[in-house]
Formats: structure tokens, sequence, C-alpha cells
């Protein structure tokens, strides 16, 4: 845990403790959930560490229009908790999978703790809400305690001091550091958040991972570079679906071989 009295931004010598990994989000079922499980399945082929599976939602605040436009297929298709869930199971003894979940559409409905038995019995890695609102903070995460289902712990990098200490003691998993407040989609130059990654380690044992805006294997070799652990990719993906339909390619194809030329980067 982090000392009250001591500087979020002071830096210290580090060597990396945790192996470089690709975290790609893959929107289950976009555009079918059998797409999404040769996805899946090709992420653990090539070795890809960890995977964010996003369980699709309707009116992703977060999300820029090209993983809305995910969203909508996904739904379209009916791809419900359950379901995914299930899915998961099939590869959670090969790969972390964490759950990317809605609080409005996935979570409050159905009830923090029937959610999370649900992960835990499918051997899920972790959780990641989205959309949490502070009142339901205390609530989620002693239902997370309570199931030992670990909690991806988010920070902005325009948060203040208090706001890290207090997900940097809350959380369990990893913290996901996001460059830019605002929507995915954008673009980020991760080097600009070196020092940040750095202040962070110094202040938790846990994986450091950065998201929003990295796209090309450029850009994870640059954010691995910066010192992140986990590098996420999310509309980059999505894109890749969306084009491969347009053109009347393979989307599964097509994203494979995104996910494949991002992976390198891991063993650069």
């Amino acid at each position: 845990m982090m000392h009250q009295t001591t500087d979020l931004l002071q830096l210290r010598p580090r060597t990396r403790a945790h192996r470089p990994t690709l975290c790609p989000l893959i929107m289950a079922g976009d555009p079918s959930l059998e797409v999404t499980r040769d996805l899946l399945r090709h992420c653990v082929e090539i070795g890809v560490g960890m995977v964010e599976l996003c369980v699709p939602f309707r009116n992703a605040f977060t999300d820029g229009a090209t993983l809305i436009r995910a969203h909508e297929r996904a739904l379209r298709n009916e791809a419900e908790l359950e379901a995914v869930i299930a899915l998961a199971a099939e590869f959670t003894s090969r790969i972390r999978i964490i759950l990317l979940a809605d609080s409005s559409h996935t979570l409050r409905p159905r009830g923090f703790d029937r959610v999370f038995a649900m992960a835990v019995a499918a051997g899920m890695a972790g959780v990641l809400p989205h959309g949490l609102p502070p009142a339901l903070s205390d609530r989620f995460h002693t239902a997370a305690r309570r199931a030992e289902l670990p909690v991806v712990g988010t920070i902005y990098a325009t948060a203040r001091p208090e706001i890290r200490r207090q997900v940097i003691e809350r959380a369990s998993a990893f913290i996901y550091l996001v460059s830019t407040y605002g929507r995915s989609g954008g673009a980020t130059e991760p080097m600009d958040l070196a020092c940040q990654i750095q202040a962070l380690h110094t202040h938790t044992p846990l994986a450091v991972a950065i998201g929003f805006g990295l796209k090309t294997p450029g850009d994870v070799g640059r954010a691995f570079q910066a010192g992140c652990d986990i590098a996420i990719v999310g509309s980059a993906v999505a894109a890749a679906v969306e084009k491969a339909l347009a053109d009347g390619q393979d989307p599964g194809a097509q994203a494979a071989g995104l996910i494949r030329d991002l992976n390198r980067e891991t063993l650069a």
C-alpha cells in the first residue's frame, strides 16, 4: 500500500517485475460468438498473455464511434453475459481473461454477487467495471473480495493524488492507466506517460497497463519502452473486424492478423 506522506510522483530506479503482456480488447459477439471463440483460440495459440473480454452494452459513453458500432453489432447477436462467460470458460485454463462489464447494463441488473460467482466459477482472472457510480464502489469491491475475484483499478492520467491512492489500495488485478480522459479510439504517445508509470510502480507491486489510443505495433512497443507491463488495444481490433465485414472478408482472420502483429512487440 502507498504511504499517505509519500508523493505519488516521486520516482525510484526500477527493474521490470512483470513480463510485457499484450491485452487485446475483444468485443464478445462481434460479429458473432463463433468469431469470438476463434479469436480466443488464436490468442492462446500465439501466446497472448491476457484478453479483455467485453460484454456488449448500450450507452458506452467512454467509447469512440468504432467501439460503439462493435457494441451494436454484438448486441444484435444477443451476446449476453451468461453466453459470454460460458465461452470464456472454454479458455481460462490457457489464458488470463478479464471480464469487462458495464454497471448499468450487466452488473447491477444481475447483482454483483451473482456475476462475480459466475466469473469465478468460469476461471476469469479479474473484472473491470465500466460506468460504476462512486456510490456503489464500496458494495462492488466488498462483493469482489467476498468472491475472491481480482479487480482492475482504473486511474486516469489527470487523476488527483488522493484518487490514485484510493484506486491503488483497492485494486488487486492490475492498475489500468488510461492515457486520456474522454472516448477511446484517439491517439496517445506512451512515452508521455513514462513518469506516471514509474510513479505507479513505486507504490504498487501490481502490473501497470496503459490503454486508450494504442493501435499499432509501434504504439505497443513504445508503451513497453515507457515502462508499462500490459498494453491494452481496443478500438483497433474492432476496426479490423468492421473493415473486414465491409470488404467481404473474414473478420476473424483480419482481427487475428492484427493481434499477431501486436503480440510480436512482447517478444522484442
